[in-house]
C-alpha cells in the first residue's frame, strides 16, 4: 500500500512564501522608518555648524516654525512686508562657509542633499554627471531650505524668490560674482544680510553710495558690498526654470516613499498569500490509502 500526499510539497512552498513575505515586510518597515525619521524629527538630517557660524553678523537669529509665517498678512503694506520677509529668512539661515568666502568640497557635508533627507538624491550625488549640482545643493522649495537652516546668498534669495512667488508677487533674482539678491516692487531684498533697501538695483548700481546707511552694522563689508552693487546685475535663472526644479524636488520628495511602501506591500501580500495557502492545505482531508502495484 502506499500513501499518494502531495500537501508536503505545497505545504513547504507555502512556507516559504510566508517567511518570504515575513522577511520583505520587516525590510519594508525598517526602510519606511528609515525614511520617516527625518520628517517626524527623529533624526538631524543636516550637521549644525560651528557656534562662531552661528553667533557671527551672518548667524541664526530665530528659526522659521512655519513657512506661512512668511507670507504677506491681510492689509499688510507691502514695504513693511518685504522688509519682515527679508529679515524673518535672514534670521533663519545661516551663512557659513568652511574655508574663506566661497564654496569647496569642505562644505559638502553641509550643501550635499542628506541621506535622511532624500536618499535617492543622495545616491544621484555620487555620480560624475550630478556631483556639481548635487554636492552643493540649493532647495528652491523653501521648507526643505529652512529645514536645513544654513546657505549662501544664493539660496537665501531662492527662499525669498519662492516665498512671495507663491503669492504672486513680482521677484526677480539678480547676481553679480561676489552677491546674490532679490528685487521685487522696485526694492532690493538682501535675505543673506537681513537688509532690505527701498532702492532698485538700477537706483544703487548707479549711485552704490545709496547703501551705506542699510548696510551701516557691516562696515567691514560696506567696501565690497557698495563695489558689488556698483556691477552690472544678471538676472540669475527664468521664473520657468525655478518652477521646474521646484517639480523635480516635489518629484523626488514623492518617489522616496514608494520603494519602501512598495516592499511592505509585497511583503504582507505574499505572508497572507502564505498563511491561506497553508490553511486551506491543512483543511484538506487525508489522502485513501490505495493498493499499490507491485512489478
Amino acid at each position: 500500500m502506499e500513501i499518494r500526499d502531495r500537501r508536503l510539497p505545497l505545504n513547504l512552498f507555502a512556507a516559504l512564501l510566508r517567511s518570504a513575505g515575513l522577511f520583505l515586510t520587516g525590510v519594508g518597515t525598517a526602510f519606511l522608518l528609515f525614511v520617516s525619521a527625518y520628517p517626524l524629527g527623529l533624526v538631524r538630517a543636516y550637521p549644525a555648524p560651528p557656534a562662531e557660524a552661528i553667533e557671527g553678523p551672518l548667524g541664526f537669529e530665530q528659526g522659521v516654525g512655519d513657512v506661512e509665517d512668511l507670507y504677506r498678512g491681510a492689509g499688510e503694506p507691502m514695504a513693511a512686508y518685504l522688509d519682515r520677509l527679508t529679515k524673518a529668512v535672514a534670521g533663519g539661515v545661516v551663512h557659513y562657509w568652511t574655508e574663506g568666502d566661497s564654496w569647496t568640497t569642505a562644505d559638502t557635508r553641509y550643501t550635499r542633499i542628506s541621506v535622511f533627507d532624500n536618499y535617492l538624491l543622495w545616491m544621484l550625488s555620487f555620480q560624475s554627471q550630478y556631483q556639481d549640482s548635487l554636492q552643493n545643493y540649493e532647495f528652491v522649495t523653501p521648507r526643505k531650505a529652512l529645514d536645513r537652516g544654513y546657505g549662501f546668498c544664493s539660496q537665501v534669495s531662492k527662499i525669498v524668490y519662492s516665498i512671495l512667488v507663491d503669492q504672486g508677487i513680482d521677484a526677480t533674482i539678480y547676481s553679480v560674482p561676489a552677491h546674490t539678491v532679490v528685487e521685487s516692487n522696485g526694492n532690493v531684498l538682501d535675505s543673506d544680510y537681513g537688509v532690505f533697501v527701498p532702492h532698485s538695483l538700477i537706483e544703487i548700481q548707479q549711485d552704490p553710495s545709496i547703501i551705506d546707511s542699510y548696510y551701516a552694522q557691516f562696515g567691514s563689508m560696506l567696501p565690497l558690498l557698495k563695489k558689488a552693487y556698483g556691477q552690472s546685475w544678471q538676472q540669475l535663472g527664468t521664473a520657468d526654470d525655478f518652477n521646474n526644479v521646484r517639480a523635480y524636488e516635489a518629484k523626488f520628495e514623492q518617489w522616496k516613499w514608494a520603494p519602501p511602501i512598495m516592499l511592505l506591500a509585497t511583503g504582507v501580500f505574499l505572508a497572507a498569500a502564505g498563511m491561506v495557502l497553508q490553511r486551506r492545505e491543512l483543511a484538506r482531508p487525508m489522502p485513501q490509502l490505495v493498493p499499490g502495484v507491485d512489478r
